[in-house]
């Protein structure tokens, strides 16, 4: 299902239109509450001037980590800290991203499009395990799928026994988990007798870093239902900034409040759609803390023609290690 279909399929002019008002209104923004931003763009001679269209991003200068660390914590805002609600720290507690009300409200915005195109409706059921994603990410998830009308379980997922007993006795369809506790759990099917396909589940859910296409394949294999992924970067924000539709096609990026680019990791030369390389985020619609052209160090590559689904967005390809 498409839950926004004014968003989620727009014409590529509309796309372009609205992308670069956002980026003019970020530049400006930026530039103008923050040394950082302002310094860099100084550094080449550019002002908010400069930036017209979301063609012209290519002239403004990339940041990463170290630019997160260098201006931890609040070098980076653009609004008093008293206007932050949630702060998200990286696992090495060296940066830290803030958001407004209105960012958090985006991201469940977005996690609700993820979860519909993965086929979660109002009469799914979803159980999410706790040791599965950071806490913000959770909150956020469990928010947009009761937005969406969902039933979320909330449990422990301690051992495999009390997680069965879980989805059998309340019909979970929806479980959100590690690949590695799912495997596990099918492993205890096959031992007591049973098969993962004896379960009441319709599909599954897993961050997209954890998932690659042979984790897939075994899950599916197991499961013998489809097995869907949501991606998130906790430097950016953790979840919900792309997510696969029915088709399992990619990853349809949320044009309306990110921005992709695939560069070369060595010169930082732009490449074409198909071609992998490191993948670099824009984050157009944020309100605490922007990042303008943030190296992900995630290799990807991006595709910009339609989707079957109807979605338009370009869409992500990960490139992950097969273990």
């Amino acid at each position: 299902m498409i839950l926004n279909p004014v968003i989620e399929s727009m014409t590529e002019s509309e796309k372009e239109s609205q992308q670069s008002q956002l980026l003019q209104k970020l530049v400006e923004r930026a530039y103008e509450k923050t040394s950082f931003y302002r310094k860099q763009m100084q550094n080449l001679d550019l002002t908010p001037d400069d930036i017209q269209t979301i063609h012209d991003i290519s002239k403004l200068p990339f940041m990463n980590q170290a630019d997160l660390s260098a201006n931890f914590p609040y070098g980076l805002l653009t609004i008093p800290v008293s206007g932050i609600v949630r702060l998200q720290q990286t696992r090495d507690a060296s940066s830290v991203i803030g958001f407004t009300k209105q960012d958090i409200a985006y991201q469940i915005e977005m996690l609700c499009c993820n979860l519909a195109a993965c086929q979660i409706t109002m009469s799914s059921m979803i159980m999410m395990d706790p040791h599965t994603l950071d806490t913000g990410s959770m909150v956020s998830l469990q928010h947009a799928a009761e937005t969406l009308g969902a039933t979320v379980i909330s449990s422990s997922m301690e051992d495999e026994l009390s997680t069965i007993k879980t989805m059998l006795d309340f019909g979970v369809t929806t479980i959100i988990s590690t690949p590695s506790t799912l495997l596990q759990l099918a492993d205890f099917l096959k031992q007591k007798g049973y098969s993962a396909s004896d379960l009441p589940l319709m599909n599954i859910l897993c961050e997209a870093h954890q998932c690659s296409s042979d984790i897939r394949k075994a899950l599916e294999l197991e499961f013998k239902i489809p097995v869907y992924t949501i991606y998130g970067l906790l430097e950016v924000m953790n979840l919900g900034i792309a997510g696969e539709c029915h088709s399992q096609s990619l990853l349809h990026i949320h044009e309306d409040h990110f921005y992709a680019e695939i560069i070369d990791p060595a010169t930082g030369a732009l490449l074409g759609d198909f071609e992998p390389g490191e993948l670099v985020l824009t984050t157009l619609s944020r309100e605490a803390m922007p990042l303008i052209r943030y190296r992900t160090g995630d290799i990807a590559l991006l595709n910009h023609q339609p989707c079957p689904c109807g979605r338009t967005s370009a869409r992500l390809q990960l490139i992950l290690p097969n273990i």
